[in-house]
């Protein structure tokens, strides 16, 4: 039975964030993975938006969120990570929204403080700043310290650095029982492996539920889903969302937004899931999305040229869950890491290793800390590109494919994750078949023995 000091389940933001920081000290640390590589789970269905809005103010994930969103642009400037900054117009576009902004505004500054400005403007403005928002715009309060990031970039920056700097990982590989003993926790796999930890985190995602009620803790999750539409282009500078008198408690509403590389992205929306595997995506949820945010524009955005959807797991407190373990305080469990998770989630990672530190875990800091070469794209510096183009949507290189295998991915999607090849226009059409082929080769095996995200997912069948 191999030992560590801690031992974290799962490899979304939050379990990867408690990584980048342990990965910092003296300690022994295993993550296992269910997935073939890191970042599959809840984290690769959101919007990689940077928030600051979280009602209410009073909430533990409103309150991290604020200061997670200073952390998350440090930690992107320190790993090479892109992102945009950008703000956020709330706008109104009925006479009695117009009427209540200022009072809004009066809430939004009162609770957001200096850190995030907040300001009234006006149709003129509007107008000017927006030319693609509807005429029918009266004004808009204004909320500065939104970004945009490159997340899966994000992600596998915080996987190379915990790895390079001492943190193993098990991919492929579930925690299928944890019991507590004495001075440890023990871990079973369902490969039969047996692992024993001085602490443990249960960063799960949707399944830290299971984890949670294994060691004798209670909890449920209601399951929400969310579908968000991509789009070719972006035909805003800003983030807009309409102004609501009623929020729900449950969501932010969605908004118009964009990504890193300029791509539209509409949503999300949110309608209970079957199950934790529905990322099902029907007419009713695009056009639901269609008819909430196009009246906001007064210009053509094009046709979403993708839809996906996401799962979140929303706890009845409907807040995070940070809590120790009932039955031992070596265990930490990270629950309800619902939106806006990923903007909090330095701050979620800060927690769990005090309260790591708290229980008994010594934390010194390592004297040399290695930190790998960000992996550059040619669409965001094509003066930097090698090699034949590939992709022409995205302008992703034959090296670039090289390297992302490289630097760890072992199926088509871990590639396609990590330089937006198959990923623009035409959605993989005419360079899919390059792409898995180029994998293969740097695999050493046949292009049949290339998955599209592990197990049987085959993409390639030879003939009999």
């Amino acid at each position: 039975m191999r030992s560590y000091d801690v031992v974290i389940v799962g490899s979304g933001i939050i379990g990867l964030m408690t990584a980048y920081k342990l990965a910092h000290y003296n300690v022994s640390v295993l993550v296992l993975e269910e997935n073939p590589e890191p970042g599959w789970g809840v984290s690769k269905g959101h919007a990689a938006i940077i928030h600051v809005v979280q009602l209410p103010f009073s909430s533990v994930k409103s309150k991290m969120a604020r200061e997670g969103n200073k952390r998350m642009f440090e930690i992107a400037e320190r790993l090479g990570v892109r992102y945009v900054k950008t703000s956020t117009l709330v706008v109104a576009t009925k006479l009695h929204h117009l009427l209540a902004m200022p009072l809004i505004a009066l809430y939004l500054k009162i609770n957001l403080g200096k850190d995030y400005p907040v300001k009234l403007r006006s149709r003129a403005y509007l107008r000017r700043e927006e030319p693609a928002l509807t005429k029918k715009a009266l004004g808009a309060i204004e909320v500065y310290g939104y970004g945009c990031i490159d997340n899966f970039d994000l992600m596998y920056r915080l996987y190379e650095f915990a790895k390079d700097n001492g943190v193993e990982f098990k991919f492929s590989t579930r925690a299928s029982r944890v019991s507590i003993q004495d001075d440890f926790v023990e871990i079973v796999t369902d490969k039969g492996e047996n692992y024993k930890a001085r602490f443990l985190v249960n960063a799960a995602g949707l399944w830290a539920d299971e984890i949670y009620n294994m060691l004798g803790d209670e909890v449920s999750f209601e399951l929400g889903k969310g579908v968000l539409l991509v789009f070719d282009r972006s035909v805003t500078r800003r983030f807009i969302s309409p102004l609501y008198l009623k929020p729900d408690p449950k969501t932010k509403g969605g908004a118009i937004m964009f990504t890193v590389d300029g791509k539209g992205l509409w949503g999300p929306n949110l309608r209970p899931a079957r199950d934790k595997s529905d990322l099902s995506v029907d007419e009713e949820d695009i056009k639901a999305l269609m008819e909430k945010f196009s009246p906001l524009l007064d210009v053509d955005p094009g046709i979403p040229i993708k839809a996906y959807a996401g799962i979140r797991p929303i706890p009845p407190e409907n807040d995070f869950r940070i809590v120790y373990s009932t039955k031992s305080k070596r265990v930490v469990h990270a629950v309800g890491t619902e939106s806006p998770a990923f903007t909090a989630s330095p701050v979620i990672a800060e927690k769990i290793l005090e309260m790591l530190k708290a229980s008994g875990l010594t934390l010194s800091e390592k004297e040399n800390i290695l930190l790998r070469k960000p992996f550059t794209k040619s669409r965001y510096a094509p003066e930097k590109a090698r090699g034949r183009v590939v992709c022409m949507c995205n302008l992703v290189t034959e090296e670039e494919i090289r390297e992302a295998v490289r630097r760890g991915a072992k199926t088509l999607q871990g590639v396609m994750l990590r330089t937006g090849a198959g990923m623009g226009l035409c959605q993989g059409s005419k360079c899919i078949a390059e792409v898995a082929k180029i994998v293969a080769e740097e695999l050493g095996v046949g292009v049949e023995n290339v998955t599209f995200k592990g197990e049987n997912s085959w993409l390639v069948r030879r003939a009999k």
